[in-house]
């Protein structure tokens, strides 16, 4: 009974990287059109859709579990969330299960990954390219980071934005998901499978990332926690997610393994069509 409606909800929700395969085997859009849906996105759709999510009435249970987040991700799990896409194909994924009361708990855990990948993560990069490490604090600032913010504000002051402007905000943030998924299918539409099946180190880290993590993360939270509430199971799916893509672009800015980071975020995008089902009826188990 719980198996059947995972499955549909996430099939719904992958369908839609079909038409982006489809515009890059046709050579129906450009790789620059395509990076102009990709600054819709990343600059428009999503910061709103962040903010609607936190339009939800404020409680100080909602703000226990927001300090539980926090905890479990900086203590527990810090290291093992580095690099995941929890924003681009998280937020859409955990939303098309859980619906839209999830969305909040979601939109955390993307602010502390946004926060971990843009100090951290960029450090690590770095030493690894043998570059000399500094943190650019301008880089932080992002349009999403900066959509968490004014949706924790508005949380914390229980303040509802009037139903015109709240209205707009929420119809700009449902183009979110399927603006996303066409843009990874654009991009999956451009994979060359030989350059990325040859490479044995990436079905390393992918096994790590997608399939030990996610367990690590499960285990530790059923601890923890005892049961899997809806705040669990965004956790552990947050665990579960691909690859970063933001991880290659950090890799070529400082000419770090670019190639080696650009295969890990496609191919880990292929596989966890596959893990994140896994892991989600396993939740409901």
């Amino acid at each position: 009974m719980v198996v059947l409606p995972i499955l549909s909800s996430l099939a719904m929700i992958f369908i839609m990287i079909i038409p982006g395969i489809f515009f890059r085997k046709r050579n129906i859009l450009t790789v620059e059109q395509n990076g102009a849906v990709n600054s819709i996105v990343v600059n428009l759709t999503w910061p709103c859709l962040v903010i609607d999510a936190m339009q939800i009435e404020f409680s100080v249970q909602t703000l226990k579990d927001t300090g539980y987040i926090l905890i479990a991700c900086r203590g527990g799990g810090a290291v093992l969330l580095l690099f995941g896409n929890t924003g681009f194909i998280g937020i859409p994924v955990i939303k098309a299960l859980y619906g839209t009361e999830a969305l909040f708990f979601a939109a955390i855990v993307e602010f502390i990954n946004d926060i971990l990948l843009f100090t951290v993560g960029v450090l690590l990069i770095q030493m690894s390219a043998d570059a000399d490490p500094r943190i650019n604090l301008k880089e932080l600032v992002s349009p999403g980071l900066v959509g968490v913010i004014i949706g924790l504000v508005l949380f914390l002051m229980d303040f509802r934005l009037p139903s015109v402007l709240g209205g707009s905000i929420e119809m700009i943030g449902n183009a979110t998901t399927p603006l996303t998924m066409f843009s990874i299918g654009f991009q999956l539409g451009g994979i060359r499978l030989k350059e990325i099946l040859n490479d044995w180190q990436v079905y390393a880290v992918l096994f790590v990332k997608l399939l030990i993590v996610p367990c690590i993360a499960l285990m530790m939270i059923r601890l923890w926690a005892g049961e899997f509430t809806l705040l669990e199971k965004v956790l552990v799916l947050s665990f579960a997610m691909p690859v970063a893509s933001v991880s290659a672009i950090f890799s070529q800015q400082y000419k770090g393994e670019a190639a080696f980071a650009t295969k890990s975020v496609l191919l880990s995008t292929v596989l966890s069509l596959a893990t994140i089902p896994v892991f989600a009826i396993l939740l409901e188990l």
